[in-house]
């Protein structure tokens, strides 16, 4: 399996922290939260990776240049941030047809990828995504969903005032070929 890692954001909501350095390379412990992404995934089998880059893309490229999983990631700077959905759209054929992951790498998650990745394996038949989740304290700051008995997503509510759950998105997909290939 593949992933794409979305690195490019802004950070607004982190500075005055990120004003010199990128959300993606934002230090938790002594590491840089992307570099723990990538031996997260790497360790859980993640064979490439594509990382788009965009505020501050100069320091992502020298440290993809000095990491040692450099020869497995793919940059492609966007001068103009295509968003999610535009960065999916535009790199689809990275997954060579295949399932793929797309993370947005400026998060930092605890979860077994492994688990997650055996969860969209044994999704429900017909569902085309598997979307990460975890209970927040505060869901109002949080893309919350609602589930169905059989655990699938009816309903997305993105920062509501009065949202209807506390299970939010921890912004990691699997996305089957199916989705990535129309």
């Amino acid at each position: 399996m593949r992933a794409i890692l979305l690195a490019g954001g802004l950070g607004t909501r982190l500075k005055p922290l990120t004003n010199d350095t990128p959300k993606c390379l934002m230090k938790i412990g002594k590491k840089p939260l992307l570099e723990i992404w990538l031996d997260i995934l790497t360790d859980s089998g993640i064979e490439s990776f594509l990382i788009n880059t965009h505020y501050l893309h100069k320091q992502v490229e020298e440290f993809v240049d000095k990491s040692k999983y450099k020869n497995k990631i793919i940059l492609v700077h966007e001068p103009n941030l295509l968003g999610t959905a535009g960065t999916l759209i535009k790199n689809s054929s990275f997954f060579n047809g295949d399932a793929g992951m797309l993370i947005h790498a400026d998060n930092y998650s605890m979860e077994n990828i492994r688990l997650f990745m055996s969860a969209h394996r044994n999704r429900p038949k017909g569902c085309l995504m598997t979307m990460m989740l975890f209970h927040t304290n505060n869901p109002k700051e949080c893309g919350v969903v609602e589930l169905d008995s059989n655990g699938i997503v009816v309903e997305f509510y993105e920062k509501v005032e009065s949202p209807p759950s506390s299970l939010a998105s921890g912004a990691i997909y699997i996305l089957s070929s199916e989705i990535i290939n129309k």
